[in-house]
This record gives structure tokens, sequence and C-alpha cells, in this order.
């Protein structure tokens, strides 16, 4: 495990093949497939293009008009699937987020990420630092990705720039101060040409740290490209600001039930860390889509 540890400290990444059995992925497909089907048959009104109405569980769609309206994520699945939520906690990958964050874990955040098909325009994501959405007191927090369908160069990979977890935390916010949730390389002259496409095949599992700066690419495929990401904090990683994850001031007792290893504390770990606030928003809790086409 030490070799792991060592690749994720240097690089801010990690990338673990097959950790998660074909069996399963099937499983999952099957159950996600379900949900997809029966939220699509809902005759649903007009929404807010990308708002989140905080239950925590939700879905998050491209476009406000039901003409062409594609779900682009389901937040928090594991608030009602237990398959999902069975997952968030598996043995093989909180071992693994364990080692890489220094012993104590609590779970963070869940997504089910549609990459939606070449003509629906393959929603990319523009270069950002997770970190940069949800400061804390440490930055001992990592981003699981699982991979559900084979993901290669053509169907728009997760992309991260080598080594830029130790390099600065670069500004999320536009020429109007906005926060917008990306980060606009031209000006920070950040070197895309650095970056390792993150590919493999279904049930690969990629581990990332909160500040590697990384983004994804168009799919160039006809077909949704499924992808679930989980986040993870250190137990003594507190939040600065509500991201409306599990947080203490709005329930502590469920911020709690999030630990999946580690001692319930109210003593944060304080660390020299780079840290700018997400304010403004133009819109409270909307998705990174939204955010980024500001």
């Amino acid at each position: 495990m030490n070799s792991d540890l060592n690749f994720f400290k240097k690089n801010g990444y990690l990338i673990k093949k097959n950790l998660i059995t074909q069996k399963k992925i099937n499983k999952l497909n099957k159950i996600i497939n379900e949900v997809l089907s029966k939220e699509n048959q809902k005759k649903r009104k007009n929404s807010i293009n990308g708002t989140q109405s905080y239950d925590n569980y939700h879905f998050v769609y491209n476009s406000s008009t039901l003409k062409n309206k594609d779900i682009l994520r389901l937040n928090n699945p594991q608030n009602r699937h237990k398959i999902f939520y069975d997952l968030s906690r598996d043995k093989k990958i909180i071992s693994i987020v364990k080692q890489l964050i220094g012993g104590s874990v609590r779970f963070h955040l869940g997504k089910l990420n549609f990459k939606l098909p070449n003509k629906k325009k393959g929603s990319e994501i523009g270069w950002h630092q997770d970190w940069a959405f949800y400061p804390h007191t440490n930055d001992d927090l990592v981003t699981v990705g699982i991979y559900l369908d084979d993901c290669f160069e053509k169907n728009g990979p997760l992309k991260i720039i080598k080594s830029s977890h130790k390099e600065k935390l670069y500004s999320h916010h536009n020429n109007e101060n906005f926060f917008v949730g990306k980060i606009d390389t031209k000006k920070n002259k950040i070197g895309i040409k650095n970056s390792v496409s993150i590919t493999g095949t279904a049930g690969t599992v990629v581990f990332f740290h909160c500040r590697s700066i990384h983004g994804s690419g168009h799919n160039q495929m006809n077909n949704s490209r499924p992808l679930i990401l989980f986040g993870y904090r250190a137990s003594d990683a507190w939040p600065l600001i509500n991201d409306g994850n599990p947080h203490p001031e709005v329930d502590l007792d469920n911020y709690n039930k999030n630990i999946i290893i580690g001692k319930n504390s109210i003593k944060p770990r304080l660390t020299k860390v780079p840290t700018i606030i997400p304010l403004p928003k133009k819109k409270h809790y909307v998705s990174i889509y939204e955010l980024q086409k500001n």
C-alpha cells in the first residue's frame, strides 16, 4: 500500500483497475436503468435548469424545456438506494481512502453523473479543483470515481493535471467576481498538455485529491456514459461553508452518522491550506454544469 500512497502523494491521483467486480457493476447498471426509466416517464414540469432542491436526492437536467431535457446527474443516490449506500461504504474503497487521507473517513457526498452522448453536446466539464467548492479546515479530502462502463479517450474521460494538488488554489471566479466553478486556464497559464486521461474498463476506480485540477472532455460516442462519484473527508476536516452536503450546523447527528472510520469530535484540525470562499454565486445550490455556463 505504501507504493500507492507515495504515488498519490506525488501525482494527486491513484487508479485501481477492476476494484469492483463485473457482477456488482451489472447490478448497479440494472438499478440505474430502472431509476432512469422511471424518472423519464414522469410528466415533468419545467424546472429551472440545474437548480437543486436540497432534499439531497434529486436529478439535475441539462435544460429547463421538456423537449430537450436530459438527465445530467442524480445527486446522492445513496440516500434512497441501498446498493449505492453499500458501495459508498465498500471495504475495498474505504481501506484505500483511509490510507490516502490519514486514518479517519467521513462520507461527504455522492453523485451519479451521465456524460451525455455526442449529439447532446457531450456535457464537458471545465477545469476545476473540488476544493474551490467546499473549503474545509484541512485538505484531507478525496474524490472517488467508479467506472460503470468502459471509459476511453473517445467518450470523454476524466482528465487530471499531475501533481497540481501541490500547487496553488486557483480562482474559480469570473471577471465580475462571481463564483463560476472553473479556472480561466489561459489567464492562469495552466499547462493542460500535462493532463493525464483516466481511462479504464468498467470496475476501475480512481481516487483523486480535492486540490487536483481536473475536468473532462467531450463524449464523442452515441451513448451516455455513467460515472459514480463519492467524496470523503477526514473526520476532523470541518467545512467552512455549507455546500448542501451533510453539514454539522444543519444536522449534527446526521453529520456524525457519516463517520465511517474514526471518532466523533468537535475539535477540527486546522492546517495551513489556501482558501477562497466560493461566494458570491448568482444562484445558490446549482450544479457545476449550471455554474460553469455563467
